[in-house]
């Protein structure tokens, strides 16, 4: 089985990344159509707290599609077998940082509005986070590795 190429897995797995991420523009524009339909058949709610949500969902869903739009760039790099440079060690400290805000933006939620899965979102996006810099780290080590046996004949 071929996994780095266009015919292959990560290039399966880039098209699923296109279709979440040409998707999520979508959710993210028609927020608040869907929103309201949820509420109203899932929950008896009140205006206050869809206004929150409504907020919420853009704020995080901004920079969830940041994040996806960067995981995107990753599997470009793959599919074209040259996955070590410095755009990919920029595109994983992008998602670390994006994770750090959306799990921030969770962590507030919890006093607002919480809900188990909430506190869950929340660890969820730190460890991603973390994760994302040890491997943009993984990654700058390996680019210095990469250029100094370049350099040598």
């Amino acid at each position: 089985m071929i996994i780095l190429d266009q015919k292959g897995l990560s290039g399966l797995v880039k098209r699923m990344l296109d279709l979440i991420f040409f998707g999520g523009i979508g959710i993210f524009i028609s927020l608040p159509l869907s929103l309201n339909w949820y509420i109203s058949t899932m929950y008896e709610i009140n205006s206050k707290s869809y206004w929150f949500l409504l907020g919420f969902l853009y704020f995080t869903g901004f920079f969830c599609l940041l994040l996806v739009n960067d995981i995107r760039k990753i599997f470009n790099t793959l599919n074209r077998r040259n996955p070590f440079m410095m755009d990919n060690v920029k595109s994983l400290k992008n998602i670390a940082i994006n994770s750090f805000i959306i799990a921030m933006a969770y962590i507030i939620k919890i006093f607002v509005y919480n809900s188990f899965f909430t506190i869950i979102l929340a660890m969820v996006f730190i460890i991603t986070g973390v994760f994302s810099i040890i491997l943009a780290e993984v990654f700058h080590q390996a680019i210095v590795v990469k250029e100094e046996n370049d350099l040598t004949i």
